[in-house]
């Protein structure tokens, strides 16, 4: 008897005092639900998740070492939780069902963790009764760390809506002429902007990469010497080519990463969008007007072939942004989950969904070049059949790291030869067959093909003499190849032929193009797309950053179409190209060095001559300090714009 009443006085007691500590932790864990659930902000659920982990552990360690379970502190604990539930509840992008029961998972385990440590002094030995308590408590810390791990971050954006001034413009649409073009939009990963032959710095019948069918497609078209994705990375460039809109109006500032939570190893990734993406976005958004939304509303069949890497759920998804049909992966290549989906949308809305490839199945990429070629000929022929005019984006992952190819033509598993040489000209091979299929369809003539990069090169590929690379607002980073074809529309119809030539299957090749000295962006793919698909108007609700470019390709291609263009990184303009007196100067205020000797260094106030020094090797800007000056407040301009209107509402 004397043991057990030793034992009873080792027991715990509630402690419902009020002490300041306990206090404090109550008052920030409620201050910090509060200010979560009236911003629905999804930065904030993981913080109030680890604060609930460590009132949990708190009180944990008071059972433990002081024998009193602190009232006051398990409550924080379990307000935390409950918080975060009824936060998903309410500004949760899942369907209602899913974030129901999926938070309910967390919630409900918890609330009977906190009732069991209560409980258990009135209702055990008191010893018992320490245990109980304890042990619920460190399963309460337990759930709290796994909640953030497996919480899902899919909230609703907090944005300026658009949805009226999309829904209008799309409606105003009439359907396209029986005289409009196909379109065919090749949109390269990575690549750089010498890496194709008629574009090497080696000349084309040097070149160290051979791709006579992206050369053939400038034969009677054109090229252009100086145009640039809007981004150096790869999703904000996606969103500027498919909208006509800097990046920034849409908050997408870097690139888009995996949001699932299903299970490991795709967990950790659904952390990255929240910390980089403000106001809760994950891709593009649903009330952004696209080239595949209008042309669709044109009447034409949308297909997107590849990669898309602008969200991976509800609005985000290919088929919420315009494309009837999508064959390919919401992510990058290098990126966990890596599957393939086929998704479509019927005309009443009826959406489809399907995997095809498991991450597992994308270990070895060897025929993916293949899959997708095999794809994108499916959607152009069965649109064609039907008696449709096409939108096809295809937008394959090379030469994007890691590397594959087939090029050996020993299937899938043989990695012997996959080099950054080899994707390419595989790629190119393949993409014969495409350019096969307009002719042998009869509409190539008639199908406007435009082919560029979404930005420069990353690990491999030549950018020839261009200072930086990919991630870089330098020439390197952003300066892309851009060839352009169709004939019916008079592209390369106007100015002096230069000629070039390629090797094609053994024998050389003589081809005529019109190479364009002007700057542009992907920026005006949009307008210049719609103009030749006859559709002249552009939404009015918004900024249309962009400009048609059909002037300047079928008609005078010597026209100057931009004064200045502006080069984004992360949301913000870090450079600015204008023109002033004929010449084209580029200016930096502050960029960070592409030296890995001098990573930690930035440079401010450089000037640079683009006609003269297109690499970008020589600042000019104490001998021109009053074109210095004028370009800084450009770019200031610019950058205070955008901080006061963000979306680019009209």
């Amino acid at each position: 008897m004397k043991n057990s009443r030793a034992e009873d006085e080792k027991g715990f007691t509630v402690d419902s005092q009020k002490r300041v500590p306990d206090l404090l932790c109550l008052i920030f864990t409620g201050a910090a639900v509060t200010v979560m659930l009236a911003s629905g902000f999804n930065q904030l659920p993981p913080f109030v998740a680890a604060m609930s982990a460590l009132a949990s552990l708190w009180a944990a360690v008071s059972v433990i070492f002081k024998n009193r379970l602190p009232l006051t502190v398990a409550v924080s604990a379990l307000t935390g939780i409950a918080g975060i539930f009824v936060f998903f509840l309410i500004w949760g992008a899942e369907p209602f069902a899913k974030r129901l029961w999926w938070n309910a998972l967390w919630a409900l385990p918890a609330a009977i963790l906190f009732a069991a440590a209560l409980t258990a002094a009135k209702k055990c030995g008191r010893m018992r009764a320490k245990v109980t308590a304890a042990v619920s408590l460190v399963l309460m810390l337990a759930l709290s760390v796994s909640y953030v791990f497996f919480m899902s971050l899919r909230v609703r954006p907090r944005v300026k809506d658009l949805s009226r001034g999309h829904d209008e413009y799309l409606a105003s649409i009439g359907k396209a002429g029986e005289d409009a073009p196909n379109v065919l939009v090749i949109l390269m990963d990575d690549m750089a902007y010498a890496d194709i032959s008629s574009y090497s710095y080696l000349g084309s019948l040097n070149a160290t990469i051979n791709t006579p069918n992206i050369d053939s497609i400038a034969d009677n078209g054109i090229m252009m010497d100086n145009f640039y994705a809007a981004s150096p990375v790869c999703s904000p460039s996606r969103f500027s080519l498919l909208t006509g809109r800097y990046s920034s109006r849409g908050y997408l500032d870097n690139v888009v990463f995996p949001t699932t939570v299903e299970s490991d190893p795709y967990s950790i990734t659904h952390f990255v969008n929240p910390f980089q993406f403000l106001y809760n976005v994950d891709g593009i958004l649903g009330d952004e007007i696209t080239l595949a939304e209008a042309l669709r509303a044109a009447g034409y069949s949308t297909g997107c072939i590849g990669k898309w890497n602008l969200g991976d759920y509800g609005e985000y998804l290919p088929t919420a942004q315009g494309f009837d049909y999508f064959y390919g992966s919401y992510y990058v290549n290098d990126m966990t989950p890596y599957e393939w989906v086929r998704d479509s949308v019927s005309d009443s809305g009826e959406y489809s969904h399907e995997l095809v490839r498991t991450h597992a199945d994308n270990l070895d990429q060897s025929l993916s070049t293949a899959a997708f070629t095999e794809e994108l000929n499916k959607f152009i022929t069965d649109s064609i059949d039907s008696g449709e005019k096409f939108f096809a984006y295809y937008t394959t992952p090379w030469p994007h790291y890691p590397i594959f190819s087939n090029n050996n033509g020993a299937g899938k598993g043989d990695v012997s030869d996959d080099t950054y040489i080899d994707c390419i000209e595989e790629f190119d091979r393949y993409l014969g067959t495409v350019l096969d299929t307009l002719r042998a369809k009869g509409v190539y003539d008639d199908t406007l093909i435009v082919f560029t990069s979404d930005n420069g090169p990353g690990r491999e590929g030549a950018a020839g003499a261009l200072r930086g690379r990919k991630n870089t607002t330098f020439e390197g980073g952003m300066k892309v190849p851009l060839i352009v074809s169709y004939p019916s529309g008079n592209v390369g119809a106007a100015g002096e032929k230069s000629v070039f030539t390629y090797y094609k299957n053994g024998a050389e090749v003589r081809g005529e193009t019109v190479v364009i000295d002007a700057a542009a962006m992907n920026i005006d793919f949009f307008p210049t797309i719609l103009e030749y698909c006859g559709i002249l108007s552009l939404p009015s609700d918004r900024i249309i950053d962009g400009v048609s470019l059909k002037k300047l390709w079928s008609e005078d291609p010597y026209a100057v179409v931009h004064d200045k263009l502006f080069y984004l990184k992360r949301g913000k303009a870090r450079a600015v190209q204008m023109r002033v007196d004929g010449v084209d100067y580029k200016y930096f205020r502050h960029v960070q060095s592409e030296n890995s000797a001098f990573f930690n260094q930035f440079y401010n106030n450089y000037l640079f001559d683009l006609d003269a020094d297109p690499i970008e090797a020589y600042d000019i800007s104490k001998r021109l300090p009053e074109t210095a000056e004028l370009l800084k407040k450009e770019l200031e301009e610019f950058n205070r714009s955008v901080r006061e209107n963000r979306r680019g509402i009209l």
